[in-house]
């Protein structure tokens, strides 16, 4: 999958607010174990991602591993909760910030594997999702794919870099961080996404080129782009 830039996920979270009623939204990649990475917020805070992701993202019902092989693109809290104990994200996460249901919508790449997912949530103010709601959602979904599937459907290169002998001196982390620069994130914005400062986007950066041998972020990219 190509990197998708900022100003294309922004389009895509600002057409989820005009299509109802949410508290906010989180559109996010998936890496190759079904696990959310470098998430962009509307609506929600940062501080409430690094708490998802220190204490709650493995407990998440809505986690894309679990939902990898049913093949199911819309996802509702209420289907979940009859197969699932979702009590420990519900009561501590969800609830917690004023939350009372979420939706989470996955798209996929050619081979069926989770690329990218958006999670809608509602507090009481907007009400709960509405079988209407989840049929508008279903409707539109096809939409929104046929948006990204210049992205989606690059699969196999965004594969071929990842399973490279470049990117196998990277950290999982290092890896993000690239992925960023190659969707022509500044550092800044990196920094926003990784949830971490700036400094510590310029320290990876600075270990990155030390371990691929380059010395600016465009030497980075040429040489990411050949592999």
């Amino acid at each position: 999958m190509l990197p998708i830039p900022g100003s294309v996920i922004d389009q895509l979270l600002a057409s989820i607010r005009d299509l109802m009623p949410i508290a906010g939204a989180s559109c996010y990649f998936v890496d190759e174990q079904g696990r959310p990475f470098g998430h962009r917020l509307d609506g929600l805070s940062r501080e409430q991602l690094q708490e998802y992701r220190q204490d709650y993202c493995e407990c998440d019902p809505f986690l894309p591993a679990l939902h990898q092989p049913s093949g199911k693109d819309i996802v509702a809290l209420q289907d979940i909760s009859a197969h699932r104990d979702i009590a420990g994200y519900l009561e501590g996460f969800l609830h917690r910030h004023g939350y009372c249901d979420e939706v989470e919508m996955f798209f996929r790449r050619p081979d069926g594997r989770i690329a990218m997912g958006i999670g809608m949530i509602r507090d009481e103010r907007s009400g709960r999702f509405r079988a209407s709601d989840l049929e508008l959602i279903e409707k539109v979904k096809p939409f929104l794919h046929l948006a990204l599937a210049a992205y989606l459907n690059a699969s196999t290169d965004d594969a071929k870099w990842r399973a490279s002998a470049f990117a196998s001196q990277l950290t999982n982390r290092e890896v993000e961080v690239v992925q960023h620069l190659l969707s022509g994130a500044s550092n800044r914005e990196i920094a926003n996404l990784c949830n971490v400062t700036v400094a510590t986007v310029k320290a990876h950066f600075f270990n990155i080129f030390g371990k691929t041998g380059v010395s600016s972020r465009t030497e980075l990219v040429t040489r990411l782009l050949s592999h």
